[in-house]
């Protein structure tokens, strides 16, 4: 009996892995157009452009993981039922409950590998990628390493050690020479604020302060120093990820640290909230993909369940960027906003099986 309910388990996932392929494919073949109106520019070239596209599959994987849930279980499971399948499952004794157990056990593999996708495979694709293309479009001569991120203009150098939660330099030196390239001031930063509106304007904390003064270097620490920045948004997306790429720990952290120090952290804590529904909303996807193949077997074809439940995964989309925008708007808890879809389809499917599903058999 477990082989025959692992066998519809691995189906669902097979039916989840195929459609990842199509739709993954699909949406990147359309980034990579877009990427060709930058071809061409500093030392972007069609090598990197098509790098730059794979590296972000992780990303089109996770933002499109609920629609894949949803319609690749209603491919698998209306393959099953197609080929008379899960007619003959029930005969030798796999109850309704027994593939429901199947599909939960897909659901969970599932929601495990696309939480591990955000965790760790995307903060490392995307950031790399924005990296590679940065480099390659500005060519002002920055340089990456395992020892950082160094950059230079007029005589000044930044050399950035670590980056915090994925959003803040630390262990930062700066280095200011004259035209005679003599070292006038260098500064070290235990880590660097950039939450503010215009982010060339650093404050720098825990600071030590070493500058020339009569032929001779003298020491200070200041606790906070303001320092005009030389770096442009591009050079600094080299350094700190964009919200999306930060996984799901560094952008608690993050928030956390927003909180203490008293700062504005709603955007990034309705992110945080959304990237925890993300596995979830997949799993429960799975489940609503259900009712569309039991019951209906004889009454619906396989071209309509997929119909149904493309646009039920589109409603499913809308639905979820109306509240995040009304939500956003109205300033409603981040956790309320992003738990709420899901809460709507989870109230449809208790709906369903107590007036519909309940009544059903495989057959």
């Amino acid at each position: 009996m477990f082989i025959l309910q692992r066998y519809i388990g691995l189906s669902v996932i097979r039916g989840f892995l195929l459609l990842a392929l199509i739709m993954v494919s699909l949406f990147s073949i359309i980034l990579l157009i877009e990427e060709l109106d930058q071809v061409g520019t500093g030392n972007y070239n069609w090598v990197l452009a098509i790098k730059y596209v794979l590296l972000h599959a992780p990303k089109l994987l996770l933002d499109f993981a609920a629609f894949i849930s949803l319609v690749g279980s209603i491919i698998a499971l209306g393959s099953l039922a197609a080929h008379q399948e899960l007619v003959a499952l029930e005969a030798v004794g796999v109850s309704p409950r027994g593939v429901t157990n199947s599909v939960l056990f897909a659901a969970l593999i599932l929601m495990v590998l696309v939480l591990i996708n955000a965790q760790f495979i995307i903060p490392a694709t995307l950031h790399h990628a924005n990296v590679e293309k940065t480099l390659a479009v500005e060519g002002s001569g920055d340089f990456v390493s395992e020892g950082g991120y160094w950059a230079q203009s007029n005589h000044r150098f930044i050399h950035v050690k670590e980056v915090e939660n994925g959003r803040v330099p630390a262990d930062v030196e700066i280095f200011e020479f004259n035209q005679q390239h003599e070292l006038l001031r260098y500064l070290h930063a235990d880590r660097v604020d950039l939450s503010g509106p215009a982010q060339t304007a650093w404050v720098l904390q825990g600071v030590q302060v070493k500058q020339l003064v009569d032929g001779r270097l003298q020491a200070t620490n200041l606790d906070t120093m303001k320092w005009q920045s030389f770096l442009s948004a591009a050079q600094l997306g080299i350094i700190v990820s964009k919200p999306e790429a930060l996984s799901v720990t560094d952008l608690y952290q993050f928030v956390q640290g927003l909180k203490q120090r008293g700062e504005q952290s709603y955007r990034y804590e309705l992110l945080f909230w959304q990237k925890i529904m993300i596995p979830i909303s997949a799993a429960i996807m799975i489940f609503l993909g259900m009712p569309f193949v039991f019951g209906s077997q004889r009454t619906v074809s396989a071209g309509k369940r997929i119909t149904l439940g493309v646009l039920a995964g589109i409603s499913f989309y809308v639905v979820s960027q109306l509240i995040t925008h009304m939500g956003s708007l109205q300033q409603w808890s981040p956790m309320l906003i992003a738990t709420t879809p899901s809460g709507i389809v989870l109230a449809v499917l208790m709906f369903i099986k107590m007036r519909v599903f309940s009544k059903s058999s495989i057959g």
